[in-house]
């Protein structure tokens, strides 16, 4: 194992200016990752899995890890980091927490794919029903992607329509993708998009198409700033319309005090999609709803093989019970909003355009540079990305970054040294 660079960085920099790594230094920094990039171009259809896809490039910040533990990360060349991406935010409690792999390993002594139905399924799902508003029946996915698909389903069949509207990211189905060349023609005259922050635009949809719309389904973090009116506005018009509201809250589902961006802003959606954080890393997936929307689904298909497994389940009843008993939302919800307060005074500080907040919340944090030249605003993302990497915080430049349990505050405080440091030789 490497030593870590953490105490080393804070020892040095103790808010002073670190040195700059360069691009010929990150080449060979990131040397075994980059030849791991190649090798997979060989046998994998562009050498990743589109979420893996490079940092900044793939030659000068890492693209390969080998192991994490609570959240810190190793990469292929040894380097260790603070993450904040963690999994995308489906690790909620920290890589490896062990209560949660306990779980899991004690589940899959007793043969984890059954041939039918297995009394976890009913248990897992009787854990979810209370934590969001108005769930009173739910079905079991794997992924985020069938489990927004399946609630398009439903509400097809409940509405008798085929239409949705949409805002927001919900997966990789084709449904997700209407304008795309390679899914069937003829979907972008069903799936519509609307725009979150102007409630305007959902009502000429309505108007545009009346009585053909299902469901109104939404990405809460597509809501900037974060306004419970506006949720609220969202769900009148639909209603108004005799349309489903499906809260799509893969991201924010558990992690959002108390438990969803629903129950916060103060709606009771009609279904809502839950992944993510749900089992810290182990993959499962559930869309919840009203007894009366959820009841049409008996008989419908839309079972896998793999959905009834078990392993995955006994991980998210665990988790789910950490974050009831050990303030896990209030935990991560603090630090990130000293993440985004102290990057906040960094920029002022430095005088460099660029803002963080909250997407949609604080423990969701995002930092972006704001110059109205796109030339000089994709360099210095560039170079401040590729600072904060060579010195050990792995921040994400395109994506939403997540908190976890495992964070502590002297891990914000590194960050924030090490922002500074890289936002001044990105000057």
């Amino acid at each position: 194992m490497t030593q870590s660079p953490h105490t080393k960085l804070r020892h040095d920099t103790d808010k002073t200016v670190t040195a700059e790594i360069v691009e010929a230094e990150l080449r060979v920094r990131y040397r075994q990752s980059a030849e791991l990039h190649c090798r997979a171009r060989a046998v994998i259809p562009g050498g990743i899995h589109l979420s893996g896809r490079p940092l900044v490039d793939g030659k000068t910040t890492p693209m390969y890890f080998q192991r994490g533990k609570g959240c810190r990360l190793w990469d292929a060349d040894g380097h260790e980091y603070i993450d904040y991406l963690m999994a995308f935010g489906a690790q909620l409690l920290g890589y490896a927490h062990p209560l949660v792999d306990q779980a899991v390993a004690e589940q899959s002594t007793r043969g984890q794919l059954l041939s039918l139905n297995h009394q976890l399924h009913i248990e897992f799902i009787e854990t979810l029903l209370p934590l969001f508003p108005g769930a009173e029946m739910g079905v079991f996915f794997k992924t985020g992607s069938e489990a927004t698909t399946a609630a398009l389903r439903i509400a097809r069949r409940y509405t008798g329509r085929r239409h949705v509207a949409r805002c927001g990211y919900h997966g990789w189905h084709d449904w997700c993708l209407p304008l795309e060349n390679f899914v069937p023609e003829g979907l972008d005259r069903q799936v519509l998009e609307f725009d979150a922050n102007d409630g305007a635009s959902l009502e000429r949809l309505f108007d545009a198409n009346p009585n053909q719309v299902a469901a109104v389904i939404l990405a809460p973090e597509m809501v900037l700033p974060y306004d419970p009116c506006k949720f609220k506005k969202i769900l009148r018009i639909t209603h108004a319309n005799r349309a489903l509201l499906i809260m799509d809250e893969v991201k924010t589902g558990i992690r959002v005090a108390p438990n969803s961006v629903s129950e916060r802003a103060g709606i009771i959606p009609d279904i809502i999609t839950v992944s993510k954080g749900l089992a810290n890393g182990w993959p499962i997936a559930a869309t919840l709803g009203r007894r009366e929307v959820l009841d049409v689904a008996a008989g419908m298909h839309y079972s896998a093989t793999f959905h009834g497994e078990t392993s995955a389940m006994a991980a998210a009843r665990a988790t789910v019970r950490i974050v009831e008993n050990e303030g896990v939302q209030q935990h991560i919800e603090f630090l990130g909003r000293r993440l985004i307060d102290g990057l906040n005074a960094i920029a002022e500080e430095l005088g460099v355009n660029a803002v963080a907040y909250g997407e949609p919340v604080e423990s969701m944090p995002f930092f972006k540079f704001m110059y109205p030249n796109e030339k000089l605003n994709s360099a210095m993302t560039r170079r401040f990305f590729q600072q904060v990497l060579a010195h050990g915080v792995l921040l994400h430049p395109r994506h939403m970054w997540f908190l976890s349990q495992s964070h502590t505050l002297q891990d914000v405080d590194i960050t924030l040294d090490v922002a500074r440091s890289a936002l001044k030789h990105s000057l």
